[in-house]
């Protein structure tokens, strides 16, 4: 297949895949309760336990007034708590609470889930070919200048 007709396919079926995955689950995700760069932050969040404001908008990529609405959202939600820095009280601090960790490990478990579902109808080989191919991709990603 040529590469500007494989381009054309996957605008077409990116789209479904997505809808479709979400389509299985049900929950703060799929429901519209959290966005998706709200759930990177909480995935951050909960596997650096507390974050400068600042740090965690360079991880996520934007700025940081655009990292506190965010934060400002998942706190309102109860997702997330801000507090001072103990040793400069310049810096604002970030960190996950219990029920922000939950719906994270929720949201992953059923991603899962849908994963295991979906792709056990498929067999052993077209799955190994499949992650073969797709950590070429992101192999690919992190290479691109940015």
């Amino acid at each position: 297949m040529e590469v500007g007709q494989f381009g054309n396919r996957m605008i077409e079926l990116l789209p479904k895949l997505m809808r479709g995955v979400t389509e299985q689950e049900h929950n703060y995700l799929s429901g519209g309760k959290i966005t998706l760069p709200q759930l990177w932050a909480l995935e951050y969040l909960s596997r650096q336990g507390s974050s400068p404001m600042n740090t965690l908008a360079g991880h996520l990529k934007i700025s940081r007034p655009a990292a506190t609405g965010l934060i400002d959202r998942l706190i309102a939600q109860g997702l997330v708590r801000r507090e001072g820095d103990s040793k400069d009280r310049r810096v604002v601090r970030v960190s996950i609470t219990s029920k922000g960790r939950k719906i994270t490990t929720d949201i992953w478990e059923q991603k899962r889930k849908t994963i295991i579902k979906v792709f056990g109808q498929i067999s052993p080989e077209e799955r190994e070919q499949y992650i073969t191919i797709l950590g070429k991709v992101v192999a690919n990603l992190a290479q691109q200048p940015k």
